[in-house]
């Protein structure tokens, strides 16, 4: 059973939940399960005559899971005893599924802190699996400033 579903997108803005995470899973005595969600893109990759390069699926998936691994290692595996890179469209769902089907009992993440046509046009993953998750979630926003 995981414990804390920690969050990234891999960016430095959300390894900021870590140290805290980290902080929270010893004094509580709980694990940390360390996930990143491979947005997947639905695209077509001709268009109008052109030709779009379509990435490689694997290999993407492959250096997300070797960096997640050495994030794991940093965290120290006594505490984040799992990590794991999920293919999905709809990142905030996959977050929000994946703390269900680990029985996690905290989900734990970064905020970007985007706000006004950023957050319009790019949305918030946080307000979204805040409002779907089953379990408590805790944010850590971005430094006041």
């Amino acid at each position: 059973m995981t414990s804390i579903l920690l969050t990234t997108d891999l960016s430095d803005e959300s390894k900021r939940a870590f140290a805290p995470a980290k902080e929270l899973a010893q004094k509580l005595g709980l694990t940390i399960k360390l996930v990143a969600v491979l947005e997947d893109l639905p695209f077509e990759p001709t268009g109008g005559g052109l030709m779009a390069v379509y990435p490689d699926r694997s290999q993407i998936h492959k250096d997300w899971d070797k960096e997640l691994q050495k994030l794991a290692d940093g965290l120290g595996r006594d505490i984040c005893t799992a990590a794991e890179v999920v293919d999905a469209v709809d990142v905030a769902a996959a977050i929000v599924e994946q703390a269900r089907k680990d029985g996690a009992q905290f989900i734990a993440m970064a905020t970007h802190g985007r706000s006004g046509l950023r957050r319009l046009l790019l949305g918030s993953v946080a307000e979204l699996v805040i409002r779907h998750a089953h379990v408590p979630v805790i944010v850590y926003p971005p430094p006041a400033g």
